[in-house]
């Protein structure tokens, strides 16, 4: 029986402010039951599909609910696409396989949903992506979720494997860095080898175009092309440039009519279940309403809310799971929707409904977020406990003219998320001095639940941010002052553009991750991982107890963070040149407006930079130098030695000097020589080494894209298990930081000893982990939580 949930109260500048719950029976409810007590979802409907919900959360890499596993049939069909396609250009190979998949995937229509659709032959299935990487699926093989028969999918995974993302980006890295990065150690796996990804939909030309218009528009490109082309004198230095453009055009034509054409299959299945299976009258002429939006939807302009909701959930399928996997839910969702929500429930002028049925189809949307499995390599699930996969969307903020952007579609859906309490889709919330207290209450009543969003963040710093990344834009054709107020978290931190064009296409462009808590122990051993992979991590920059000064241990760091931030940044651009070659994405490229007039596809095309690379585990670094600087190098309490001793010995038998390292200053305590170290060592090396390299875009690399995010991440994710024992803590939480999740703790002997499999004594790389995640070591921080 878990604790009693109290009245919360806090002094703060001499007042006393209470926090009581909601509902004064809480008081009386224990606090392990109180997430069930909480949820209230707005109708009998959204209660039955809540407990229906088909959860796919992974826990050390495992996936919890054991009917989840991956289907075959999306590898299939792109296999025999692959085959039949040999000869033509790759965008139309592209296309073409998306048509294949589309044309032949089943369809999952499920009791009493009404957004309808899935990405999978079964709702309890998830797809897997070949192309991408071929040890991120050879590690689905071996497992209780492997796709079935398993025999198929290993005659798939080794037909692509020449073919695949990974097998063509890997002959540029020497095979000493690849094993390296493939630890997931000092950096987050070469996007190449994990296969993740993100994208940003351009959700608006869809909804205001539709998709039949944007194939008027290719066609009308490529009848202008042509008519280029033909003309005398003909000029090759400027004529052949057409050909790639209409080889592109051709295949954002074929992608958008084979979508139009999955979604009236829909639109087919909803109307025979309606006319010759189903015996309850309401649902029958739900059924058919499902069906005429279906018909219309993504092919035509939405007029109402329920058209824009489908037309956008159809469209969220093809960009983050059928055509290539990417993760993310990023949108302005309450800007996007509004003006349907203004049609229907305002104006009424089409699809009438009441704002309690918007609350309900928000609802619907986030359950059927909760039941979309992606098919992550296994380093992923480990790092998302308890989740799908990251979905984010962003609200509130301001307009392109600086008025408040929240309205009632805002609150529409935080009453939803507060009402079905879901994990996912998180929330950020752009907060603005402009916005109004009745949205700004909505924030509060779900943070107050524990949700865990909206997380807040500074609408202004993202504005600026877009505006700084436009400068370097290739094209001079970055984000305007209007378009930077229409900026959404890309993932879980870092702002990008939302709109008809200048959307992040592709992870290589912004994303992925550092890890400084890591670098600064390899610092100290002289490069070697000692702790996790047992290996020459980086650059051979001494040890540490041979260093003379805190400056030797600052450039020596300086040079390990040198070297992981090349190699990071130099995976990402090699692997969006192979994504421009072979991974084209035609209908994410039909959705743009900068792909659609310059026929470019969308890995291609980088009209706003978006550089941002994310160092996480920052404080835990900076607090740990805090506190070596002042016990070693200042007052001389400890010798360097006796610091390399307690952290081998995982701090047993040194228990004085781990409460003196605890101890020791740490940033955001008003502690001024702690704030002064850290600041510096933000600005002299994470982000300025970062800076000094520029990407594929043109603009430099940034940490993350607000300042203090850098500090603050490294209490939200974990690492897993890569570090060893740190100035201020034992070895033995799988999380940086315990802020995330309570995890397994694993033997000493097993964590220091032996950083492979013991039921196979073979290493493993952690991207193709060890089916045992008990075997390998188990994650600790570098230093303690700011108080």
């Amino acid at each position: 029986m878990g604790d009693m949930i109290t009245e919360q109260t806090l002094e703060y500048r001499g007042k006393v402010i209470q926090f009581p719950p909601e509902n004064p029976a809480e008081k009386d409810i224990p606090a392990d039951e109180l997430h069930e007590h909480l949820q209230n979802p707005s109708t009998a409907r959204t209660r039955r599909l809540k407990a229906r919900c088909r959860w796919k959360h992974a826990s050390a890499g495992e996936f919890c609910e054991k009917s989840v596993t991956a289907g075959i049939e999306r590898m299939r069909l792109i296999t025999e696409a692959h085959k039949a396609t040999v000869g033509k250009p790759e965008p139309i190979r592209r296309a073409l396989g998306l048509k294949h998949v589309l044309d032949n995937s089943t369809l999952v229509l499920n009791t009493d949903e009404f957004i309808v659709g899935y990405h999978a032959e079964d709702p309890n299935m998830f797809p897997l992506y070949p192309e991408l990487s071929y040890m991120a699926v050879q590690d689905y093989l071996g497992t209780s979720y492997a796709p079935q028969p398993v025999s198929e999918a290993q005659a798939i995974v080794n037909y692509w494997k020449p073919f695949s993302l990974q097998s063509r980006c890997e002959k540029y890295f020497d095979p000493v860095d690849l094993r390296r990065g493939y630890q997931v150690s000092t950096i987050e796996g070469p996007v190449f080898a994990s296969g993740y990804n993100s994208v940003v939909p351009p959700y608006e030309t869809v909804l205001e175009d539709g998709l039949l218009a944007r194939i008027k528009l290719a066609e009308k490109h490529i009848a202008e092309a042509k008519a280029e082309m033909e003309k005398f004198p003909w000029n090759a230095t400027k004529g052949l440039d057409w050909v790639d453009k209409i080889d592109n055009w051709e295949a954002m034509i074929i992608a958008s009519k084979a979508v139009i054409a999955w979604a009236r299959r829909h639109a087919r299945l909803c109307r025979i279940v309606a006319e010759h299976f189903e015996t309850d009258p309401m649902r029958k002429k739900e059924l058919l309403e499902i069906a005429d939006i279906c018909q219309r939807m993504p092919a035509e302009p939405a007029r109402g809310l329920k058209d824009a909701m489908q037309s956008k959930w159809f469209t969220f399928l093809i960009c983050h799971a059928i055509e290539r996997y990417a993760s993310g839910y990023a949108q302005k969702e309450d800007s996007l929707l509004w003006p349907y929500y203004k049609a229907s429930v305002i104006d009424k002028s089409f699809q009438p409904m009441e704002h309690k049925d918007v609350v309900e189809l928000v609802e619907m949307e986030r359950l059927k977020i909760s039941e979309h499995g992606a098919g992550k390599s296994r380093a992923y699930r480990e790092i998302f406990p308890g989740s799908n996969d990251l979905f984010i969307l962003t609200l509130g903020g301001t307009n392109g003219d600086g008025s408040d952007a929240c309205n009632d579609v805002t609150d529409a859906i935080l009453e939803a998320a507060k009402r079905i309490r879901t994990t996912e889709p998180s929330i950020v919330f752009r907060y603005s001095m402009k916005n109004r207290v009745k949205t700004l209450r909505w924030v509060f009543e779900c943070i107050r639940d524990g949700l865990g969003y909206p997380s807040i963040k500074n609408d202004d710093i993202g504005i600026k941010q877009m505006l700084e990344y436009s400068k370097y834009s290739l094209t001079g054709n970055g984000a305007t002052e209007e378009e930077s107020h229409y900026w959404v978290n890309v993932l879980c931190m870092s702002p990008g553009l939302a709109g008809r064009r200048k959307s992040q296409k592709t992870r290589s462009e912004g994303g992925s991750a550092i890890f400084p808590a890591k670098i600064l122990e390899i610092t100290l051993n002289n490069g070697y991982d000692w702790s996790y992979a047992d290996m020459q991590m980086g650059p051979e920059t001494g040890h540490a107890v041979d260093f003379k000064s805190f400056d030797d241990l600052w450039e020596a760091f300086r040079k390990q963070y040198q070297y992981a931030i090349a190699f990071a940044i130099r995976c990402k651009d090699v692997s969006r040149i192979m994504e421009c070659r072979f991974l084209q994405m035609p209908f994410v490229s039909a959705l743009d407006d900068g792909c659609m007039e310059l026929g470019m596809d969308a890995n291609a095309l980088s009209e706003q930079p978006n550089g941002w690379h994310n160092p996480i585990t920052t404080i835990v670094a900076g607090n740990s130098l805090v506190a070596i600087k002042k016990l070693i190098y200042d007052e001389k309490k400890y010798t360097m030695a006796q610091l390399m001793v307690a952290l081998k010995d995982n701090w047993e038998g040194h228990e004085d000097m781990r409460l003196a390292f605890k101890k020791a200053p740490k940033w955001g305590n008003d502690d001024p020589a702690a704030d002064t170290l850290i600041s510096k060592f933000y600005e002299d090396i994470l982000g300025g080494e970062m800076g000094k390299n520029t990407n594929y875009s043109g603009g430099p690399v940034l940490p993350s894209a607000r300042r203090l995010a850098c500090t603050w991440r490294s209490a939200r994710v974990p690492v897993r298990r890569q570090t060893g024992a740190s100035e201020a803590r034992r070895q033995m939480t799988v999380a940086s930081h315990p802020t995330w999740v309570p995890t397994r703790r694993v033997r000493r002997q097993c964590c220091a000893r032996y950083p492979r499999c013991r039921r196979t004594r073979r290493r493993t790389c952690s991207i193709n982990a060890c089916r045992y995640p008990s075997c390998v070591p188990s994650m600790a921080s570098i230093s303690g939580t700011p108080t």
